[in-house]
């Protein structure tokens, strides 16, 4: 493999997790394994093109990207949106293996997607509140973190892991060259949808860390369409605390509240006000549709016509089907109820509102 043009990340990740990340005893193993997995995607992808360089060149249309601050609504419009015919939300197991999807036969992606549902299964055991917060499953589309997790340049990695120099390192970074590997990793998972006249369908792809990378990801898609989430930042900068609770938990039995509410709030309200002075300016004039969760969770079949206007795909009652289908299989608390107040992470509700104001009058929330 060629040299990586994100060792350094590797290493301040590493150095971080040996350093910072207090983890059980029994769970460095399995997170050790985890980095030289994507190790391995890495190699493989750059394996991949030399024996398919046709893959690095398709065209993938105008991507959509589902974007927002963690807690929006955007995982629901994912859902929802990968059930239209004319595109694709990559499956978290294909995620998960970008190049094994696209050269799996289909018994092969039988498996894939049983050994995804395995992972799946033994993250609820080590955090078995997560269900109610954020519901994985393998077969559902999944956020594209996975992809720039590969090259440990990801927020997920603060999410899951007390690393604060790493996230103090990473948000100096440009992520422009991590975001290439994002889009080579897309190329190879979206050529097992490849049509007989060789296009694809559209992707639709869905990360809350991407809104702080905007302009990078604009770099390297310069032809995408944004649906950007907004929600009442009291509402969602809590619930983001209450999540990096339950997923750090999974790892690690030393959790300060306080510290993990101190580090969202910075994240979110110093981003809320960069969004309020320059959001269209970050997305360099890419089309976009802002959805507001108020109004997304009052009528999504609502807000699902708007977002097929915005993307020129057809509203049609098949569509509408599925969607209703979805609603019902994951109506409101069937997987458990998500229950978190400010002062449990050391905030106040009036706090986050002085530092979001420019955000919510911006936005309308």
């Amino acid at each position: 493999m060629t040299t990586l043009p994100f060792a350094e990340g590797l290493t301040r990740f590493c150095t971080a997790l040996d350093d910072e990340a207090r983890l059980r005893e029994a769970d460095a193993e399995p997170v050790r394994r985890s980095v030289l997995r994507s190790l391995q995607v890495i190699a493989d992808t750059e394996a991949l093109e030399r024996r398919r360089p046709d893959i690095a060149a398709q065209d993938l249309g105008a991507p959509v990207f589902v974007i927002g601050f963690l807690r929006t609504g955007s995982t629901l419009v994912h859902n929802l949106l990968g059930l239209h015919p004319d595109v694709h939300s990559p499956r978290l197991w294909e995620l998960a293996n970008p190049v094994e999807a696209a050269l799996a036969e289909p018994e092969e992606r039988v498996q894939l997607e049983k050994q995804a549902q395995g992972y799946v299964e033994d993250y609820y055991r080590l955090a078995p509140s997560l269900p109610s917060i954020h519901y994985l499953e393998a077969g559902l589309p999944d956020e594209c973190h996975r992809l720039l997790a590969n090259t440990f340049s990801s927020m997920v990695l603060e999410m899951r892991y007390r690393v604060p120099s790493y996230g103090q390192w990473l948000h100096e970074q440009d992520l422009t060259e991590p975001y290439r590997w994002h889009r080579r990793q897309l190329n190879a998972l979206m050529s097992a949808h490849r049509r007989a006249d060789g296009s694809v369908p559209v992707p639709v792809l869905k990360c809350p860390f991407h809104t702080w990378f905007l302009s990078e990801l604009v770099r390297v898609y310069p032809e995408a369409r944004f649906l950007h989430l907004h929600r009442d930042p009291v509402e969602s900068l809590v619930s983001t605390a209450s999540l990096c609770r339950t997923v750090r938990g999974a790892r690690s039995d030393s959790l300060d509240l306080a510290e993990i509410g101190e580090l969202w709030n910075r994240r979110i309200t110093t981003r809320s006000q960069q969004l309020a002075a320059g959001r269209d300016e970050l997305l360099a004039g890419s089309p976009v549709l802002d959805l507001r969760y108020r109004e997304l969770i009052a009528d999504p079949r609502a807000a699902m016509r708007r977002a097929c206007e915005f993307l020129n795909l057809p509203y049609t009652a098949e569509y509408e089907a599925a969607i209703t289908a979805h609603l019902d299989r994951h109506r409101a608390g069937v997987h458990g109820a998500h229950r978190y107040t400010p002062e449990e992470f050391g905030l106040t509700a009036e706090g986050i509102q002085a530092a979001t104001s420019d955000y919510r009058n911006r936005f309308g929330v």
